[in-house]
Order: structure tokens, then C-alpha cells, then sequence
């Protein structure tokens, strides 16, 4: 029920935020992911404390209204909903993931949610999240983000910097020396982020999935092509 309930919160959310064409081409893409899928990433490293000496005014999103939301317990969620703020209606599998130590990172504009991404810190988290299985040593205080989103209307706002700083913010408080994250290659976006937050291209990882068969293969890269 669980997963009827993930797909079809996200075909509402597609259908509301990128209208029905852009709906249906996905249909057709996840008709194919049933039965095959391949994907190559480029994997990188971010130091927590590189944006230990900055404050959230260098960040903050253009946004009128503004508002964010860290959430790492269902009543949080539960509240926020209470409030009026979405939450359940966006996520419909949020509750399972918060249940397994995910936290969700969420940006409101007004009471609408235009952006969020998921901080795991253990190997059960992550497993909740719909990443590849790239190598995290959550035992040397390392953790990961994944699953990232943003409304179409509210993207080039500053959303993902912001979020980005403010996962940093968070994970050195818990802690945490080292996010690792894994993007689809062919993403500009990682380099736009690149040019605030210190990051490391360290590796690439190829996922391979036939029907129920499945491979990955994380490779580094040589020391000359690592890209800081």
C-alpha cells in the first residue's frame, strides 16, 4: 500500500506543478523503468564545516513569505500539517521514511511546499530513500541526501543552495564531517552548486536493473580528474 500510495501522490504532484503532457511523458518513461533501467552518476563529497563561517543571509531564497521546516519525527509532520503547512498530501510515504530516521528538509513559500530534499545519517534511512546504493561509512560520520524537489514556479530562487547550507548546518550539528551525494550525469545543477558549496567529484557509479536483477559498480576516480 505503501508504494500504490508513493506513485500516486507523485502523479497528483506532476500533474498539478508540470501539467498533464509533462505527465504523461513520464508515464511512458516509468512503463520502460518496470522492466529496465541504467543510470550513470557522478558522486560527490562535501565537507560539513565549509560553510560553518557563513550565515543564513547568504543563502535566503528570493521568496515572499519564505519559510523552512526541518522535520525528523512524524508529530513534526503531524503539526505542520495542523498548521495548515502540506506536508502529508505531498509526501504520502513521508511517514515510513521519518519512522526509519530520514529527515526531511522542506521550504515553504506562504503555506505551500516548493522544495525539500531527505537527510540520511544510518544505513536504514538511506534504504527509505529512492537512491542508489553508493557506499556511505555512516560508522566515520559520514551521511547522505537524496530524493531532492522543487516546484518548477519557484527553480533559479536560491532553493537548492539554501537547502544545501542548511543540511550542512544541521549535519554538523549531529556530528556529521562528510555528505556524500550521487547525481544523475548530464545534471547541470551540481555544478551551479559547486560554485558556493565546496565540493568534490570523487567517483561514478553505473546502476543496471533487468526485471529483478540488479547491478551497481562504484568506481573512483583518478586522482587528476577529481574535480573540486
Amino acid at each position: 500500500m505503501g508504494c500504490i500510495a508513493d506513485h500516486y501522490g507523485r502523479t497528483k504532484q506532476i500533474y498539478l506543478t508540470e501539467g498533464l503532457v509533462s505527465l504523461l511523458q513520464r508515464g511512458f518513461r516509468f512503463l520502460v523503468y518496470c522492466v529496465f533501467e541504467h543510470r550513470s552518476y557522478w558522486l560527490y563529497a562535501e565537507p560539513t564545516g565549509s560553510t560553518a563561517a557563513l550565515d543564513d543571509v547568504h543563502f535566503l531564497p528570493e521568496i515572499d513569505d519564505f519559510r523552512f521546516e526541518i522535520v525528523s519525527s512524524n508529530q513534526e509532520a503531524d503539526d505542520l500539517e495542523a498548521d495548515g503547512f502540506e506536508f502529508r498530501s505531498h509526501i504520502p510515504n513521508g511517514r515510513e521514511r521519518l519512522d526509519k530516521g530520514a529527515v526531511a528538509f522542506c521550504a515553504f513559500a506562504g503555506r505551500e511546499l516548493v522544495s525539500m530534499n531527505w537527510v540520511a545519517m544510518n544505513q536504514q534511512a538511506k534504504d527509505a530513500l529512492p537512491e542508489p546504493p553508493y557506499r556511505v561509512d555512516f560508522s566515520e560520520n559520514e551521511a547522505c541526501v537524496g530524493d531532492g524537489w522543487s516546484n518548477p514556479a519557484y527553480r533559479r530562487m536560491n532553493l537548492g543552495v539554501y537547502r544545501a547550507f542548511r543540511t550542512h548546518r544541521f549535519m554538523l550539528e549531529h556530528g556529521v564531517v562528510v555528505k556524500r551525494i550521487a547525481f544523475r550525469k548530464g545534471s547541470i545543477w551540481p555544478e551551479i552548486l559547486a560554485a558556493r558549496i565546496h565540493r568534490t567529484k570523487y567517483g561514478e557509479g553505473r546502476y543496471l536493473r533487468i526485471l529483478w536483477w540488479k547491478s551497481w559498480k562504484e568506481k573512483p576516480l583518478p586522482p587528476e580528474k577529481t574535480i573540486q
